[in-house]
């Protein structure tokens, strides 16, 4: 076989001597590279031995050996055709005398590539038609260079962005061109590689996981127990830690007396005592003199001895002024209006807790226009003598309730509520009201509209109901208005209007308004703007549940007394399978206030509240 081998030449690998014949290469190695001393061929480094000028070209030298791109410099690699068992680097050239005549030899040689076709220890063979490697190539791993092979440039096929990471190329496209509905360079084009190549666009990776509560990425190697205690970490109430239970107990208590405190059930404070600090406040603002200060500490005094309102918060004469802007309006067809009502606002001693007892006031304010009202609502007063126009104050409203709830009246309620209202912020709402007028043998009807009617979350049924309230009172007879309880605030409906495209609209007046902004409506300037703080549409009424309370006459015998003492209302709309009269507590889902806090009480205490709906 070695007879018929072409004539090859050969170049040294160490020094780069060329045109060498076999023979020629191996005594010229021999001599010059492993018995004698070598010489660097790229400077004038001399003297060393093989292993010492291998070591200085690998490390003075390594530009020279490291061509621009790897791709074009071959390497004798380990899974190369020309790989044969060595160790170390160093090659075994075996004998083959009988093919070319030389005698048997074996001889260590450092990285030496042989081109043409030879058997070498381990049956390996080489060719050297198509060599794989390019002539005095040096063998990778001796020369120790740490070349990588280069990452191709990806490029984005809706812009010009271009990385050699796929994992930055699939978050620039899911970044900047995932969104379908925005404009980029060609939508079709995106939207094509969007649907149909995202799996392209987005190499595989390890799995990943986030947490469905607060969206922290797990890690990878995170198995499904670790995975579920940390969803389990965000529900304390769930199975909490012994370590955690102790901060929980006393997070749960901090918040518990933060809702008694909101809704007044802490016992903390009253109308007197929030009076004196907020004018104390207002002095140090600005917003009062000294000497008015002492002239309010003085009327509050004197209010809360007697019982009576000292008026400080009232606007009077509403009606007849109201009636004159809204007929004026050119869009409204007809204005219906109760009989008379006063505006009493919140003041330095009920902001943020009164608006039901200030709504009361409202109320009271009309019914003692009317005798039979009045004749009633004046025995409250007992042995005192006051004017029959006196108005209760907040204080006298809270005695009357608890009054009343000793008599055996909304028993439930008054449990809510502890039996006490006097000397506390606690919130009053419908129910309270509706006992507060039954103890005054004031017939009234509570009326629940419990769920929304129309699209969106409004209540048409509400607004029908409120119109024909006050088209029932047309012809001189008197007609109050009507108290409205949502959740967590209360007003007081005093009319409507109805525009010329069949719109209703009610006009409500609010406790949250200003002496000074229903001023406004004694200006013929001001007034027809002012009509906004009043007019309310259904877009504008969205509370999932509204309740009113309507007085309708007067109780005139014991059993009706007796059976006002337990609250029933109409329930709107009437659902199949409910009954027209039910118990209807504090609590509906709508109820303003304390009730809430008291249920969450006695839900800690473990006690069970059984709802009779």
């Amino acid at each position: 076989m070695a007879s018929n081998m072409p004539d090859m030449n050969y170049s040294c690998e160490i020094c780069g001597v060329k045109d060498l014949t076999e023979e020629e290469l191996r005594v010229h190695t021999h001599t010059l590279h492993v018995e004698g001393n070598a010489t660097c061929p790229f400077c004038e480094l001399s003297a060393v031995s093989p292993s010492e000028l291998l070591l200085h070209v690998n490390q003075a030298h390594l530009d020279y050996l490291t061509p621009e791109s790897e791709m074009n410099m071959s390497f004798i690699d380990d899974a190369s055709p020309s790989e044969c068992n060595g160790i170390n680097g160093e090659w075994s050239i075996p004998s083959d005398s009988s093919s070319n005549g030389h005698p048997n030899a074996n001889t260590n040689v450092n990285n030496i590539n042989l081109t043409p076709k030879v058997v070498v220890n381990g049956g390996c063979e080489y060719s050297p038609k198509k060599p794989s490697h390019g002539q005095g190539s040096p063998l990778r791993s001796n020369l120790n260079l740490k070349l990588k092979n280069p990452s191709p440039t990806l490029q984005c096929p809706m812009c010009q962005y271009k990385s050699n990471s796929p994992g930055e190329l699939e978050e620039h496209i899911n970044r900047q061109h995932f969104d379908l509905t925005s404009p980029s360079v060609a939508p079709d084009l995106e939207l094509h590689v969007n649907i149909e190549h995202r799996d392209v666009l987005s190499p595989a990776s390890p799995s990943t996981y986030s947490c469905p509560v607060c969206g922290i990425s797990l890690d990878n190697d995170s198995n499904s127990e670790s995975v579920a205690r940390h969803v389990e970490s965000h529900f304390p109430a769930g199975s909490p830690q012994p370590l955690d239970r102790e901060a929980l107990k006393k997070r749960e208590e901090r918040e518990f007396e933060l809702l008694r405190a909101q809704y007044g059930m802490d016992n903390q404070g009253n109308f007197r005592e929030q009076s004196v600090t907020n004018m104390q406040r207002a002095v140090y603002a600005g917003e009062m003199s000294v000497s008015d200060y002492y002239e309010r500490t003085l009327d509050l005094k004197q209010a809360e001895s007697s019982g009576i309102d000292d008026g400080s918060s009232v606007t009077r004469g509403l009606v007849p002024r109201i009636r004159t802007l809204s007929t004026n309006t050119q869009n409204v067809s007809r204005t219906l209006l109760c009989t008379s009502v006063d505006h009493y606002a919140s003041s330095y001693g009920d902001r943020g807790w009164g608006c039901g007892y200030r709504n009361a006031q409202m109320l009271i304010s009309s019914l003692l226009t009317h005798t039979g009202y009045n004749e009633r609502l004046y025995k409250i007063w007992q042995n005192q003598k006051p004017p029959r126009s006196s108005i209760p104050s907040i204080s006298r409203l809270q005695t009357l309730i608890e009054h009343a709830w000793c008599l055996g009246f909304d028993l439930q309620g008054s449990e809510q509520l502890g039996s006490r209202l006097v000397n506390t912020r606690k919130w009053i709402g419908a129910t309270e009201v509706l006992t507060l007028l039954s103890f005054c043998k004031v017939k009234c009807q509570l009326v629940d509209f419990h769920r929304p009617t129309g699209a969106g979350g409004t209540h048409p049924e509400l607004f029908g109901w409120v119109l024909k309230y006050f088209e029932n009172s047309v012809g001189g007879e008197f007609t109050p208005p009507l108290y409205l309880q949502h959740q967590g605030h209360s007003r007081t409906i005093m009319g409507v209007e109805v525009h010329r495209d069949g719109t209703i609209i009610l006009l409500v007046l609010d406790p949250s308004h200003s002496s000074q902004q229903m001023a406004q409506f004694s200006d013929t300037n001001t007034g027809p703007a002012a009509l906004r703080l009043l007019r309310k549409s259904e877009a504008s009424m969205k509370a999932r549940q509204y309740q009113i309370v309507a007085v309708v006459g007067t109780i005139d015998s014991e059993a009706q007394y007796q059976q006002s003492k337990i609250l029933r209302g109409l329930r709107i709309p009437q659902d199949r399978g409910s009954s027209d009269q039910l118990r209807v507590f504090s609590l509906l889902y709508i109820k303003f206030t304390t009730t809430f806090a008291v249920q969450i009480i006695k839900q800690k205490k473990g006690q069970q509240n059984n709802w009779d709906v």
